[in-house]
């Protein structure tokens, strides 16, 4: 909002009439609010009005004074203290600000009071500040941080003023250009606190007569919630501080901050090159997948809700990839054990089948443990915990890769040491005649030309994604 448009809020006819309003006036103009509770009237002491919010809590108004506070003036006690505590606090250079009182300490103390002036939509603990004459001289950050504590104060005590006109026409304005900028900008670029469907849904209850068409409390908290979120994202982008230069200089800084500070938290040259080696001949490539996919999920998504979507992707592909494998897993472990009760195996495919059963049984622990530490582990808050300690691990988010990657690295073990095992008991039934010489070569013969399938498949499948020109082009090209 900007200063021009502030100052034609119309002040609040309770809150802006002066101290010396008679009482039976100023209770006739808020009986009009739907916040004031009139039925246990008789028990709050005169002239303080028990007002309520819309989620039940009550606080007390004192119209006269302009004075607010939450403790429970219905207590004698409480009330004889608050007022020995209100005078103190009184100053007839501030008569247009509000105050809001803290706790029954008779001795003023810093930050136990707050001022409010509902005029120009500002709240500060310091009232010369925000008194209508000096409102106009504050810079833009100052303005809109007191205004978006204005909103936030508004929406927990919203019942003993009405809504202001001018803030529904505001947060309005607001909302047509944050779904001006997701058309434009694409909701994965546009930096705006509201997305396409939330600003239409905003819109379409701002505009609809017949629900928000006289003043209440509710109406008061939605708008101020709209307006706390609109003056909290002009203070993180220094609305009205910068120019086009100015700002493309900033975003820039700020890129080159962010690459730099990712470059500090890797690892160095030597570890790189060792968990390189291990990757490729131990992990068999397969810690690349789930580096991409950790730095898919942890790349800045610019709204909170597309975070939140690409954290729950990330964990639906997860849960889904580690179930698969589990019931791969399952079945070769059975078939593994299975082969152990074969008599008269050899040492070589003994172990060999060991090794496999293990690895098997290892899988399958780490991925039911997998899904459910992820399952159970669905909120941003989590999300964000989880990506800068996997960042910020000894290895990194390689490092974590490997972890994420041990269910199908265990599983393509078991799968290798169990075919070792089956090799060498044929190799074993040649020895003890139970198979011929042409047959012992003719298993060896399938099993090389079964290998030879599944390594053309790992090679073909694992270069298709990145383009390639054709032989006969690139020899045009030289040509």
């Amino acid at each position: 909002m900007s200063m021009s448009s502030s100052a034609n809020l119309p002040a609040n006819e309770t809150v802006g009439s002066s101290r010396s309003t008679t009482l039976q006036t100023i209770r006739s103009m808020t009986d009009s609010f739907n916040g004031a509770s009139n039925s246990c009237r008789a028990s709050v002491p005169s002239p303080w009005l028990q007002c309520t919010h819309p989620q039940g809590r009550i606080y007390f108004y004192h119209p006269e004074l302009k004075i607010l506070t939450v403790e429970d003036l219905r207590d004698p006690e409480t009330h004889r203290t608050m007022m020995q505590k209100v005078p103190h606090y009184l100053d007839s250079s501030y008569d247009e600000l509000e105050i809001k009182l803290f706790g029954l300490s008779l001795t003023p103390v810093p930050f136990d009071h707050l001022y409010v002036n509902h005029a120009y939509c500002v709240i500060s603990y310091k009232p010369s500040e925000i008194v209508n004459k000096n409102v106009e001289c504050m810079d833009g950050a100052s303005l809109s941080r007191a205004r978006r504590h204005y909103w936030m104060y508004l929406s927990r005590y919203p019942a003993h003023v009405p809504t202001p006109d001018a803030a529904v026409q505001e947060a309005t304005d607001a909302l047509v250009w944050y779904l001006a900028d997701n058309l434009i900008s694409g909701s994965k670029k546009s930096i705006v606190p509201f997305s396409r469907t939330e600003c239409e849904e905003l819109l379409r209850l701002l505009e609809s007569p017949s629900v928000l068409s006289a003043s209440s409390p509710s109406k008061t908290i939605l708008v101020g919630w709209v307006l706390q979120e609109v003056y909290a994202f002009r203070f993180a982008e220094s609305y009205g501080k910068y120019t086009e230069k100015q700002m493309r200089q900033i975003q820039a800084t700020r890129s080159t901050n962010a690459l730099t500070n990712r470059l500090e938290i890797h690892s160095p040259s030597f570890i790189q090159t060792l968990v390189d080696l291990i990757i490729t001949c131990f992990f068999f490539t397969i810690p690349r997948t789930y580096l991409a996919h950790v730095k898919s999920a942890g790349t800045y998504q610019v709204r909170l809700a597309n975070a939140h979507s690409t954290w729950n992707a990330y964990i639906q592909r997860l849960v889904q990839e580690y179930s698969n494998f589990l019931l791969i897993a399952t079945v070769l472990l059975s078939a593994t054990v299975s082969f152990l009760d074969v008599p008269n195996i050899d040492q070589g495919g003994f172990f060999a089948c060991i090794v496999a059963t293990l690895a098997s049984l290892g899988s399958i622990i780490v991925g039911v443990f997998c899904i459910w530490k992820h399952q159970t582990n669905t909120t941003s808050t989590a999300s964000f915990s989880y990506i800068h300690n996997a960042e910020h691990s000894p290895l990194g988010l390689q490092g974590h890769a490997m972890l994420l990657s041990l269910p199908p690295v265990l599983l393509v073990w078991a799968v290798i040491a169990f075919s070792v095992s089956i090799l060498l008991y044929t190799i074993q039934g040649a020895g003890a005649n139970a198979l011929t010489a042409g047959e012992v070569w003719g298993v060896i013969g399938v099993f090389c030309l079964i290998l030879l399938s599944v390594s053309t498949v790992f090679y073909s499948f694992s270069t298709i994604w990145k383009w390639k020109s054709p032989w006969r082009m690139i020899r045009l090209g030289r040509s």
